[in-house]
């Protein structure tokens, strides 16, 4: 009998954990290689810690390579808020879904996906502080399937 293998634990990737104080401008992680994504990536954002007013927002995404240069949107998780306390957010990109044609300087929007399998992946993220006291904790990871 062949076992089936526990693809969270065997190949899922950390693409980044973050801790942010204060605001923080577009910044981007470094690139992940994701082994084995035939038919798509599943990717979590989990927020263990959010900051405490209405006004603060993170915004997560995630973007891969076909080139190793130009990097492209394909996952732009839900704004979290400041006062929303801890979250779980997935976006799912598939290698058979159709993707319409784009610029790459388009911007995809929240709560969104582009359906592009790339040979690595990064995090960008923003963090816009309303008073000068935000502070997040997350970390992005990467699921082949």
């Amino acid at each position: 009998m062949i076992e089936a293998v526990d693809r969270t634990v065997s190949l899922t990737r950390t693409l980044a954990t973050v801790t942010t104080a204060g605001a923080v401008s577009a910044t981007q992680t470094t690139g992940v290689p994701i082994p084995d994504a035939p038919n798509g990536v599943v990717f979590v954002l989990d927020v263990t810690s959010a900051a405490t007013d209405v006004g603060d927002t993170l915004d997560v995404k995630v973007q891969t390579t076909l080139d190793g240069s130009a990097w492209i949107d394909v996952c732009y998780f839900t704004q979290v808020l400041g006062n929303g306390g801890a979250k779980r957010h997935v976006g799912k990109i598939c290698a058979s879904t159709a993707v319409t044609m784009f610029e790459n300087g388009t911007a995809l929007t929240a709560g969104n996906v582009r359906h592009i399998l790339g040979n690595q992946y990064r995090v960008s993220y923003v963090v816009v502080d309303a008073d000068a006291d935000s502070a997040f904790t997350f970390t992005v990871t990467a699921t082949p399937l």
